[in-house]
């Protein structure tokens, strides 16, 4: 992955306003051009991104709203929050139809199972936790050793493992299926580590799984599978899915005091897209020497006043450095 990056004067088609407060999670739903929003106002709101109207409020959480995510159907939310609970919800109506008494501190990541019989779900008290959506059932409880807090957490797309970040500078793919192992060895184990090429002590970096689906053909080809995470010194780094070793690192930003928190793969194109507290976004392609765009979201003219917005929208990440109990956070 050698790139270099070009800047982009594409404005954006549709601007959202309706929260009060900094947006934590942005989720596309299945059924475009629609898309959910979670708000440190401690709503989530539906969209329709061609009119920019506000659909759908759903109130219920008490405190800040931090992830969310739409079932396979996108008939149902589920929604993690500083109030420790999962909630889901009714897209049409907007009622809550179920809370979980998740965790014993903010929830960081939820994510469904492909079939949505089951999601998952991820929290500072280090669990995560997968869930019968039907009878709100807590199916399993896993925990990594002394219990880091989990940042995020993702399904592959068989459904048999979970991709966690945590707090120790550490992704683990997790063995989730009720189904026996072929070795014998028990579900809820830990069958991947990544871990001494990047940095996660403070904020909720995310990770994806580069796989290497023909859009055309939905069938995978022979070229290496990769976990892409952030990291809080400027870079990317790529990790072999398999080998567990280092790929590559891309460098995101020269400044290693920024964090990279944003990282998505293409469904079905060899391309990532990261973002970091430099308010910028790139976009990396595997297969050629070129990134696709650099899009700056802020002006340095206005830089004092985006500095204080920036403040107060993302005062979930940094109430969650700030907690004195979490130990080893500042």
């Amino acid at each position: 992955l050698t790139t270099t990056t070009t800047t982009t004067t594409n404005k954006a088609f549709s601007t959202l306003v309706g929260h009060s407060r900094g947006i934590n999670d942005v989720t596309w739903s299945s059924q475009a051009p629609y898309l959910a929003t979670a708000s440190d106002d401690k709503t989530l709101r539906l969209w329709d991104a061609h009119t920019s109207e506000a659909l759908v409020e759903f109130r219920g959480h008490s405190n800040f709203v931090f992830c969310v995510k739409f079932n396979p159907s996108s008939n149902i939310l589920v929604s993690g929050s500083f109030d420790e609970t999962v909630k889901l919800w009714d897209v049409r109506s907007g009622d809550c139809i179920s809370t979980l008494p998740a965790h014993s501190d903010p929830v960081t990541g939820v994510d469904w199972i492909r079939d949505g019989t089951c999601l998952v779900s991820g929290s500072h008290d280090g669990l995560i936790r997968i869930w019968d959506t039907a009878t709100g059932e807590c199916l399993k409880t896993i925990y990594a050793q002394n219990n880091p807090p989990v940042s995020q957490v993702q399904y592959t797309p068989n459904g048999k493992f979970v991709l966690a970040g945590t707090l120790d500078s550490t992704l683990r793919l997790w063995r989730t299926s009720t189904t026996t192992t072929a070795g014998g060895r028990p579900n809820g184990f830990c069958c991947k580590t990544y871990r001494g090429h990047h940095v996660n002590t403070k904020y909720c970096v995310a990770s994806d799984i580069l796989y290497n689906t023909n859009a055309a053909t939905n069938k995978q080809q022979e070229q290496q599978q990769m976990v892409v995470t952030g990291s809080e010194d400027g870079k990317v780094v790529l990790y072999d899915l398999q080998s567990q070793e280092m790929v590559q690192t891309l460098q995101h930003s020269n400044d290693p005091n920024t964090a990279v928190l944003a990282v998505s793969c293409h469904d079905s194109e060899r391309m990532i897209a990261t973002g970091g507290t430099d308010r910028i976004v790139k976009f990396w392609s595997c297969s050629s020497n070129n990134a696709a765009a650099t899009t700056a979201n802020n002006e340095k003219k206005n830089h004092s006043k985006d500095h204080k917005n920036d403040e107060d929208s993302s005062s979930s990440q940094q109430q969650l450095k700030k907690q004195k109990h979490f130990g080893h956070l500042e």
